[in-house]
């Protein structure tokens, strides 16, 4: 008898950190691990997922949260790290897996937790798992019916670990071309949208920022969808290696201005490391402002001390 495929749901939740994450795993009917993928955020109605909900929602709600760029990428980059110590380690990937076959909870449920559990790091950490049992002729005619092969499912626009910024298109109503008619690999202007420290460090280090505005840059459609008719079209644009763009558009006769070379310059192709070096991020910079400062205030003291003390010193064998 053919084996079934074993698939892990779990959800779980860092109340005292404010995030929530789902996770997938999915062993293939020779025992391997070869299919996982999860994804950690601040939304908190991730975790409204319950692990009795059929493994392809699990699917579709990692990818469409990855897709929209909402969960913090370093932490999802992690735990995905954690998870491919398992797939890579021949015992504990054994080990998991005869726990899911049968349907040992507890014990599978401490293996993800402390995968987990070492990334957020949170004593009160909850997480709750799903274990779903299918087989391989059910598993591929899910996938037909999404009209996704197992391996396109599988796979994000956005590579892990992206920064993905809020971008608002130029507009270009005699030249421009047609929301509706835009297509994957088409090139649009748009403007980093300067609404967080993250987006104004990216615009800094891009060296857009210009006598008070911004400038508008090439950003490449690598995905575009509408949930319907009357729903707004979703683009996602990259912008440069590991730098990408976001924006939702409700009219869809609007035009949009497209990039030319000729006129907009050349895409970026490497981030500015001189930049890099000169600009730190938000982070950074909270932490090493105002250092030279005090450490001028700091010698400056000690020099005055020092004088006194040698004042002090000459007067009294004097």
């Amino acid at each position: 008898m053919e084996e079934n495929i074993v698939i892990l749901k779990a959800r779980f939740k860092s109340n005292s950190l404010g995030l929530y994450g789902i996770l997938l795993l999915i062993y293939n009917r020779n025992h391997d691990l070869d299919s996982y993928n999860t994804v950690v955020s601040t939304y908190s109605n991730l975790y409204n997922l319950e692990p009795h909900v059929s493994w392809e929602k699990f699917e579709e709600t990692i990818l469409d949260v990855k897709w929209k760029g909402s969960y913090n990428s370093s932490m999802t980059g992690s735990l995905m790290d954690n998870i491919k110590a398992i797939a890579s380690d021949e015992k504990l990937k054994n080990q998991l897996f005869e726990y899911l076959n049968n349907y040992d909870y507890d014990n599978a449920e401490v293996t993800i937790y402390d995968a987990v559990n070492r990334i957020i790091h949170d004593k009160n950490l909850i997480l709750e798992i799903g274990i779903q049992e299918i087989t391989p002729e059910e598993f591929k005619e899910t996938k037909e019916k999404r009209g996704k092969s197992p391996a396109e499912s599988e796979k994000s626009p956005v590579e892990d670990g992206s920064a993905i910024l809020p971008i608002e298109p130029i507009l270009s109503p005699v030249k421009g071309k047609p929301l509706y008619e835009l297509k994957i690999g088409d090139k649009i202007m748009a403007r980093i949208t300067p609404n967080s420290d993250r987006a104004n460090y990216f615009i800094d280090l891009l060296d857009l920022r210009s006598e008070g505005s911004i400038r508008p840059i090439p950003c490449e459609i690598i995905d575009i969808k509408s949930a319907g008719k009357n729903a707004p079209v979703e683009m996602l644009t990259q912008i440069g290696p590991g730098i990408y763009g976001r924006c939702s558009e409700e009219e869809k006769q609007v035009k949009l201005r497209i990039y030319d070379p000729l006129t907009d310059g050349p895409q970026v192709t490497k981030v500015n490391t001189k930049k890099t070096m000169q600009t730190k991020s938000p982070e950074e910079k909270g932490t090493s402002a105002g250092m030279p400062k005090s450490n001028y205030l700091i010698i400056a003291l000690f020099i005055i001390f020092l004088i006194i003390f040698l004042l002090l010193l000459i007067i009294s064998f004097s």
